[in-house]
């Protein structure tokens, strides 16, 4: 079946490491991280104490206070990142139709913690009554689509995508196929993630994942390396504005890359531990690699996910040489997640702005604290220095707790 590419023209970023794309963007080529000590609260009796906080972020620049008060952060970052987003598409100029732009956000923990504990407290000074009636709503999962959707004025098709740290590759497919359906003309899409409260961190320390370097928090996150000891947990949100090629450049709209091939695969095995053949998420790059027609020589960077635990780094090295065999060797790998932590839901999509950004300006982004390379990760990484280089094709994967894998191919647009 033929249809119109799919392009994208804006995107909007909150990380620790910079907000906004251009400020995101400056931050990965430099790596410069954004991990620092937790501010928010006590982290003292907790092995791990560090995180990637959005420290320069405030609500209240970008929406009402009423919807300050009663959404949770991951809301207030969706909504923040979209008009981002919006903003440096010129979407609002672009004279399109409510009802023929679709919105879909997705988040896999979002941020209940406190929100549950002022209830409760509420309920215990003054019964049922004291509690907000915004409460039952604030809780859920499809929130922050509804709030973007709200925000922009879209009437078009909604959806909310809970899918681990593939959420962010899963909407930009989906964004993607709504277009390449007729079904609309412009998709924004995004996702968030708000998991600095006290009840993620005990999780995570329970299951033993998470790095103790407490003293160097900008060096905790190490892919790849050997003696990488675990993730950092991390906010922040990022939305893409997807819209039908030959309607984008008829408004003159600049446009970043073409997202041309989408995929998607599961392992259906154990949900704590990731296989390490990588058979699953091979498949995945492979789904995407057919659908944007594109052949293993082609790819000219790859954007991993990079999570910098040894199971999940030995996975995606192997599916990048089950899926380009020699040409494994020969593209050069990066993982932003070494500055700006494990951000779930969102990760997905920093790793496409990054990847979007490295053949728009022909700069592969490093890979910091890989000083001594885990002997069965042997592709070429980037090391702590970014390098130029000519992108035409780039893949970006994300990989997921539980074996959800998703991958994406975008493409340079002369």
């Amino acid at each position: 079946m033929q249809w119109e590419p799919v392009v994208m023209t804006g995107i909007g970023v909150l990380a620790c490491n910079g907000m906004g794309r251009e400020a995101f963007w400056d931050a990965i080529k430099a790596g410069r991280s954004g991990i620092g000590r937790v501010e928010r609260f006590d982290v003292s009796a907790l092995p791990c104490q560090i995180a990637g906080e959005l420290r320069d972020f405030r609500p209240e620049d970008f929406m009402k206070k009423s919807i300050v008060k009663h959404w949770h952060r991951h809301v207030h970052q969706a909504v923040a990142a979209s008009r981002l987003a919006v903003q440096d598409a010129a979407l609002a100029s672009a004279g399109y139709r409510p009802e023929r732009i679709a919105v879909a956000v997705g988040t896999s923990v979002g941020n209940p913690d406190e929100a549950w504990e002022g209830y409760v407290e509420a309920y215990k000074s003054g019964g049922f009554k004291k509690v907000s009636k915004f409460a039952s709503s604030a809780f859920s999962g499809h929130s922050a689509t509804v709030h973007v959707g709200i925000d922009i004025g879209i009437r078009g098709p909604a959806i909310t995508i809970a899918s681990g740290c593939a959420t962010g590759l899963d909407v930009l497919a989906w964004g993607c196929h709504q277009i390449r359906m007729g079904r609309a003309d412009v998709a924004v899409v995004g996702a968030t993630e708000s998991p600095i409260f006290l009840a993620s961190f005990v999780s995570a320390c329970s299951l033993g994942i998470l790095s103790k370097r407490n003293d160097e928090p900008e060096k905790a996150m190490r892919p790849f390396d050997r003696y990488r000891d675990g993730i950092v947990l991390s906010e922040g949100a990022c939305t893409v504005v997807l819209e039908r090629a030959d309607y984008a450049r008829a408004r003159g709209a600049r446009i970043l890359a073409e997202v041309s091939g989408n995929g998607s695969a599961s392992e259906g095995g154990n949900p704590l531990i990731l296989e390490k053949e990588g058979t699953a998420l091979a498949r995945a790059i492979q789904a995407a690699m057919s659908e944007a027609g594109t052949l293993p020589q082609d790819i000219d960077h790859i954007q991993a996910h990079g999570v910098s635990l040894e199971t999940y780094d030995r996975c995606e090295t192997n599916a990048f040489k089950r899926v380009l065999g020699a040409h494994a060797y020969r593209a050069p790998v990066s993982a932003v997640k070494s500055m700006i932590g494990q951000s779930y839901a969102a990760g997905g999509l920093f790793g496409v702005t990054a990847a979007t950004m490295a053949l728009h300006e022909g700069v592969v982004p490093p890979t910091i604290n890989l000083d001594d390379p885990d002997p069965e990760c042997d592709l070429d990484f980037v090391p702590k220095q970014a390098r130029k280089n000519d992108i035409h094709v780039a893949l970006a994967v994300a990989v997921s707790f539980g074996g959800t894998h998703s991958a994406t191919v975008l493409k340079r647009v002369a």
